[in-house]
């Protein structure tokens, strides 16, 4: 909700500061550099002092900056406190990632990030929401109060209840009670006395996490993941960043591009939920594809049908479809990333790529905006059409995937019987299980 509150608040905000939208590119860019930084920083600190400590502080930081958006007075002020909120959700990004993994069962992981991904989008749905009910009465101040309260809220609310990783909690000797209260939580016992430890690969991925993105013959999976992060943000931004300005500059009320926003969440609500299930039966492999075509699909559609008025009520329709696929999609590249890496890696695994992914939102910061006004919508949707293309071919290209429960593997050397499927195996391009 607090990242999506600038795209929804920026009319109100062109309209009430008399400027050009090109004026908040850099804004906009500002947010999404801090977003970047944040992921690499917070997955590097999440993996050495532990996932709770950086969620909590995460949205905290984001929440007050958030909220301190209401008091900007000028461009200037509104990219200081836009790039600082946007470190804290860049950091909240991996260790949320990684939390949500080191709770879930390997077989269901892909499951248990698809829930826990769920809610980025429904927290687009209420501000989208709260966009098209304080606009129009309260201004574009008391949305972004709004936004920034819950998450401090939230915050006050995890410093209480939120508890840390087993794993976290195993690296360190003094934690052990922890550990064994938590385990006691989960309805896992321990014999009296033992002793819990990270095992060897673990700890020396806890020596020298960043080593273990392009160690084990890792480099190329990690290249292509980052590329595939970077296509994917740069196409998603692209929609959610400008989709309201573009609504409005094409005369629609605050109320009804507000809406656009929320139609484009209560999609991506269904598609992460799909796509985590699609990637426990058939994969990560071709759940990706399907999702990236399905989005480059849509993108074309709505390159027609937003420049007609009398198919209004269809452009919100694909809009939603859009959300639909680039939800789902970003959901195959967090349980791609989460399977990628050992678990005291996994937070720095998931933060580099999502922060070279930023990259791809910092630049969207300027592609949308100049694609609107150079070649209109049509070159609009264009643009977001061939990029999912590329977040296709550099995502399906991934040798270490996620097998599905409808597909058996079999050794390396063909023969033997085969692995029995949904037992959370992954897999190299040529099939064989690693």
């Amino acid at each position: 909700m607090a990242n999506q509150s600038l795209g929804i608040a920026l009319p109100a905000l062109i309209a009430d500061w008399g400027v050009a939208r090109s004026a908040f590119a850099p804004v906009a860019a500002l947010n999404l550099a801090g977003v970047a930084i944040g992921t690499v920083v917070g997955g590097m600190l999440g993996d050495r002092f532990g996932r709770r400590i950086g969620v909590i502080l995460a949205i905290l930081l984001f929440g007050i900056m958030t909220a301190a958006g209401a008091f900007v007075q000028n461009i200037e002020m509104l990219m200081a406190v836009r790039f600082l909120d946007g470190l804290g959700i860049g950091a909240a990004v991996p260790n949320g990632a990684a939390l949500i993994t080191e709770f879930t069962p390997l077989r269901r992981r892909s499951r248990g990030i698809a829930i826990g991904m769920v809610f980025i989008p429904i927290g687009g749905i209420i501000a989208g929401a709260a966009g098209a009910s304080v606009l129009p009465h309260w201004g574009w101040r008391t949305l972004f109060l709004v936004a920034g309260s819950l998450p401090i809220m939230l915050a006050l609310i995890f410093a209480k209840t939120l508890p840390e990783s087993p794993r976290i909690l195993a690296r360190d000797p003094k934690r052990q009670g922890q550990l064994v209260a938590l385990m006691g939580r989960m309805g896992i016992s321990a014999p009296a006395g033992a002793q819990f430890a990270a095992n060897a690969e673990d700890a020396h991925h806890a020596r020298a996490p960043l080593s273990a993105l392009f160690g084990r013959g890792r480099w190329r999976d990690t290249l292509l993941l980052w590329t595939g992060f970077f296509t994917c943000l740069l196409a998603s931004y692209t929609i959610f960043s400008w989709v309201p300005t573009m609504l409005s500059s094409m005369d629609f009320s605050l109320t009804l591009a507000s809406t656009g926003i929320t139609a484009f969440h209560m999609g991506g609500v269904i598609g992460c939920l799909t796509c985590g299930l699609l990637i426990d039966r058939f994969g990560s492999r071709w759940s990706h594809i399907g999702m990236c075509g399905g989005g480059s699909i849509v993108a074309v559609l709505l390159a027609v049908t937003v420049q007609n008025a009398d198919l209004q009520i269809l452009t919100f329709a694909l809009i939603m479809v859009e959300g639909f696929f680039v939800a789902g999609l970003h959901n195959s590249l967090y349980t791609l990333a989460a399977n990628l890496y050992g678990p005291d890696a996994r937070a720095t695994g998931i933060g580099s790529a999502s922060a070279f992914g930023r990259l791809g939102a910092v630049l969207s910061s300027y592609t949308g905006v100049h694609s609107l006004e150079m070649f209109g919508t049509t070159g609009f949707f264009v643009t977001v059409a061939i990029t999912l293309g590329l977040c296709m071919i550099s995502g399906g290209a991934i040798r270490r995937q996620v097998v599905g429960e409808a597909r058996p593997i079999r050794p390396a050397s063909g023969n033997g019987p085969a692995v029995p499927p949904g037992t959370g195996t992954t897999c190299s391009a040529s099939g064989t299980a690693d």
